[in-house]
């Protein structure tokens, strides 16, 4: 007990000699301060004193600014992914311009075909008479009589037409006949088209056919039973035709 008074009195007189200090430093400041004494020494710290209450809040502060400062560098192209399906099909689009003609193309090699080979024939029948049936109708007038011998054609004997240059060749006929006609094409024996027609009245009946034929085959149009051919004047003429189409080697 009389060691804790002993503390408090020792520091009592401590501080009060360092009061005493100052205010004779005070007072003879204006005219001693070439003998000022040496600063006394600190006192003893005092105890902590109690924790304080907490202050009011502060305002709110003003927003901080963005960590993003402008676009960045670009990166690495990523990896190719898989592919999509496919999408469905488009309308078609439209017609474009015609194009301009393309350069002209090689000479193709020879066919082997001499394509200046000609052969045809062209005639009326004259007479009046009744042609006898399944026989070749006769056709004795040349149509295209009186020009170079070379543009007349092929002449018929007795209604035939031989063939000399072997191909496809076409033939028509256009007959003239009362009621009823029937009348067969042939390639030798054989019948290759038939026809028929028949009116009331007079009528004009026609046919045509394509054949092949090869060097030495005849050919000839030839009535049935059933025929009323007519050759009266230049109102019924009776004409057979044929010329070649494409010649073979």
């Amino acid at each position: 007990m009389a060691t804790w008074w002993l503390r408090w009195g020792t520091a009592a007189v401590m501080v009060g000699s360092i009061l005493a200090s100052l205010v004779t430093s005070v007072a003879m400041e204006p005219s001693c301060n070439a003998n000022l004494g040496y600063p006394g020494i600190p006192g003893i710290p005092g105890a902590h004193g109690a924790n304080g209450k907490d202050g009011p809040k502060g305002e709110k502060g003003d927003p901080g600014e963005s960590g993003l400062r402008g676009k960045g560098l670009k990166g690495e192209p990523g990896e190719s992914g898989p592919p999509g399906r496919s999408g469905l099909q488009g309308n078609p689009g439209r017609l474009g311009p015609k194009g301009p003609p393309g350069p002209p193309g090689e000479k193709g090699s020879p066919s082997g075909v001499d394509s200046s080979l000609t052969s045809f024939f062209s005639c009326k029948r004259n007479t009046i008479q009744q042609p006898p049936k399944n026989l070749p109708i006769r056709f004795d007038g040349p149509i295209l009589s009186g020009l170079d011998p070379s543009l007349e054609g092929v002449s018929l004997k007795d209604g035939l037409f031989k063939c000399t240059i072997s191909g496809v060749y076409f033939f028509t006929y256009h007959l003239s006949a009362k009621s009823l006609i029937c009348v067969n094409l042939k390639k030798g024996t054989e019948t290759k088209v038939g026809f028929c027609d028949s009116s009331s009245g007079f009528l004009v009946t026609s046919g045509s056919v394509v054949l092949d034929l090869l060097e030495g085959d005849v050919v000839s149009l030839q009535p049935t039973d059933n025929n009323a051919i007519i050759t009266k004047d230049e109102r019924a003429d009776n004409t057979f035709t044929g010329f070649l189409i494409l010649p073979k080697s």
